[in-house]
């Protein structure tokens, strides 16, 4: 089977979706899949990793692989490689498996995630390899153009709740086994626990009374202050 590249919006679970099948299969080749913050539970992937002149790894972050990258890893390893990217511009010749939602609320929800895993500045927990603060992703993704004719559209509302998995299970030539399910379901329930706690009642919120929510807690806990523009509104 070919590489595949998981292209989403920040704040749609991209990450975890890609680790709960590389680390619950043997499919695939990866550097790393960890949790970064167990009190925000948010985590961090990468495919690839590069070594410095003392031999220290680094990930190479997935915004800079190219297609012709992942086929040479990909035959350097001997397993395909799943990578994110946020990218909605670039063309790609792989599969690509995108992480969409057409229910509003799972969109804000996202968006409402991101700000508050964004409370770990750092990333630096990784290996002790300190990462870059994440850009601002939770826009509306642009569409494609002339891209690869194969792509499979994975809604993260039915995702989060298992269902629908049959078409992930083709596409990724896998099987979501029950602990994997399980692990979806207590990442959801996780993340309902966060939203709770920093925006309570948040679903009974109007987007305006959402963004004010979060700029108040963006000068409560330093949010990054770009997010509270990235509601669907």
């Amino acid at each position: 089977m070919d590489s595949i590249i998981v292209l989403y919006p920040g704040g749609f679970h991209g990450e975890f979706f890609i680790g709960n099948i590389v680390t619950n299969t043997d499919k695939f080749h990866y550097y790393y899949f960890k949790c970064r913050s167990e009190k925000l539970n948010a985590y961090g992937y990468e495919c690839l990793n590069s070594s410095d002149e003392h031999g220290n790894k680094y990930p190479i972050i997935s915004t800079d692989i190219t297609d012709e990258v992942r086929r040479h890893y990909h035959t350097y390893y001997g397993k395909p490689i799943i990578s994110r990217t946020h990218n909605f511009k670039t063309t790609f010749t792989l599969p690509v498996a995108k992480l969409y939602t057409a229910d509003v609320m799972y969109k804000n929800r996202g968006v409402l995630l991101q700000c508050i895993k964004s409370l770990d500045k750092t990333y630096s927990n990784i290996d002790g390899v300190p990462l870059p603060p994440p850009p601002s992703l939770a826009r509306p993704p642009k569409v494609m153009e002339n891209t690869t004719d194969r792509i499979l559209h994975i809604d993260i509302k039915e995702w989060l709740h298992n269902e629908n998995l049959e078409k992930i299970e083709d596409f990724f030539q896998i099987e979501y086994t029950q602990a994997m399910k399980d692990a979806v379901t207590q990442y959801y329930e996780r993340d309902e626990i966060l939203l709770n706690k920093y925006i309570p009642d948040w679903k009974k919120l109007s987007n305006i009374n959402l963004i004010d929510e979060m700029a108040r807690i963006d000068k409560e806990f330093k949010f990054y202050g770009w997010q509270v523009r990235c509601l669907v509104v």
